[in-house]
């Protein structure tokens, strides 16, 4: 009997110690199952997280260092993709407007500080892609199907440290990378006859993360060269150093997702470790901070945002 109650007293312990543990290890930030936040982003400077709610509508913007949320803009469709500008001043936002069945699509540019929307293109009901900062902010590039067509964004141009005019993105069945400052441009075809998803640049320009719809995520060189599998993986986020990667593993039945949990890799596919490492919940979407010590993730099962610290 008395081992009995040693055993259940040291259970007891080792849960609170757990539980100590990994509440320092997880902060939440925002959200619940009645009011859900997902899809997080830092901001460059490390100070904000822009968030959205369900079906991805409106845009928030988390202030760590206050602890509050503001609403910049309610718009449908506007937390899908949006871009935060290099000087964390500004979100850039494909947004929607419907009249019936049809959707109209639109280039906004939100003020992070008043929430002051600024439109630079006309409404279209075809928009497939979405919009990128170009280096500077002061133009946005948007992949069309015949090209890419550039905005002005009547911003006053700001450059991160070591920032060049190069830019990545997915065309149909090839991948671009463009000179702005050349109008030189280099086509890039891994695989033949394939889809590529969520294309990124590496912070050092060296780079490229992309996903092969229905297929795995892959690592190359900017030039094509030392492509790399990386295996199974969803929404790649580059750490500050370019050296590792942020994703998702997922699973599904079909219907909704029974599973996931957050990864980090490095670029030459070893080191891969399972950062959230959990049976009971779905984690999805992260994003590293600037210096490169947390991430901040979502979870599906209770519609709210965490931040990581990273050992």
């Amino acid at each position: 009997m008395k081992n009995i109650f040693h055993f259940l007293l040291l259970l007891l312990i080792f849960s609170q110690f757990f539980a100590a543990a990994q509440s320092s290890k997880y902060r939440h930030l925002v959200g619940s199952n009645l009011e859900v936040a997902m899809n997080p982003v830092y901001s460059p400077d490390g100070t904000m997280i822009a968030f959205t709610k369900g079906g991805y509508t409106g845009i928030y913007v988390y202030n760590l260092e206050t602890d509050n949320a503001t609403q910049i803009t309610d718009e449908l469709s506007a937390g899908y993709g949006f871009k935060w500008s290099s000087d964390s001043k500004s979100i850039l936002s494909r947004v929607a407007r419907y009249e019936g069945p049809r959707r109209f699509n639109s280039l906004k540019i939100f003020d992070v500080q008043s929430g002051a929307p600024t439109q630079i293109s006309e409404e279209s009901t075809r928009m497939p892609y979405l919009p990128e900062w170009a280096p500077g902010n002061s133009k946005v590039i948007l992949p069309q199907r015949d090209g890419l067509k550039i905005f002005e964004t009547g911003k006053e141009p700001f450059f991160l440290e070591n920032e060049s005019p190069i830019v990545v993105y997915s065309l149909n069945d090839k991948i671009v990378v463009k000179d702005l400052s050349k109008e030189t441009e280099t086509v890039l075809v891994p695989f033949n006859g394939q889809k590529y998803l969520n294309v990124s640049l590496s912070p050092d320009k060296s780079k490229i993360a992309f996903e092969v719809y229905g297929g795995n995520l892959f690592v190359m060189n900017i030039d094509g060269s030392e492509l790399i599998d990386l295996d199974v993986g969803y929404n790649p986020k580059w750490s500050p150093d370019s050296k590792s990667l942020v994703y998702m593993i997922t699973e599904d039945d079909g219907h909704a997702f029974t599973s996931a949990d957050i990864f980090m890799i490095s670029v030459d596919g070893m080191n891969k470790r399972n950062l959230t490492k959990t049976e009971d919940e779905i984690e999805l979407n992260p994003s590293m901070s600037p210096d490169g010590k947390t991430i901040v993730f979502e979870s599906f099962l209770n519609g709210s945002i965490y931040l990581m610290n990273l050992d």
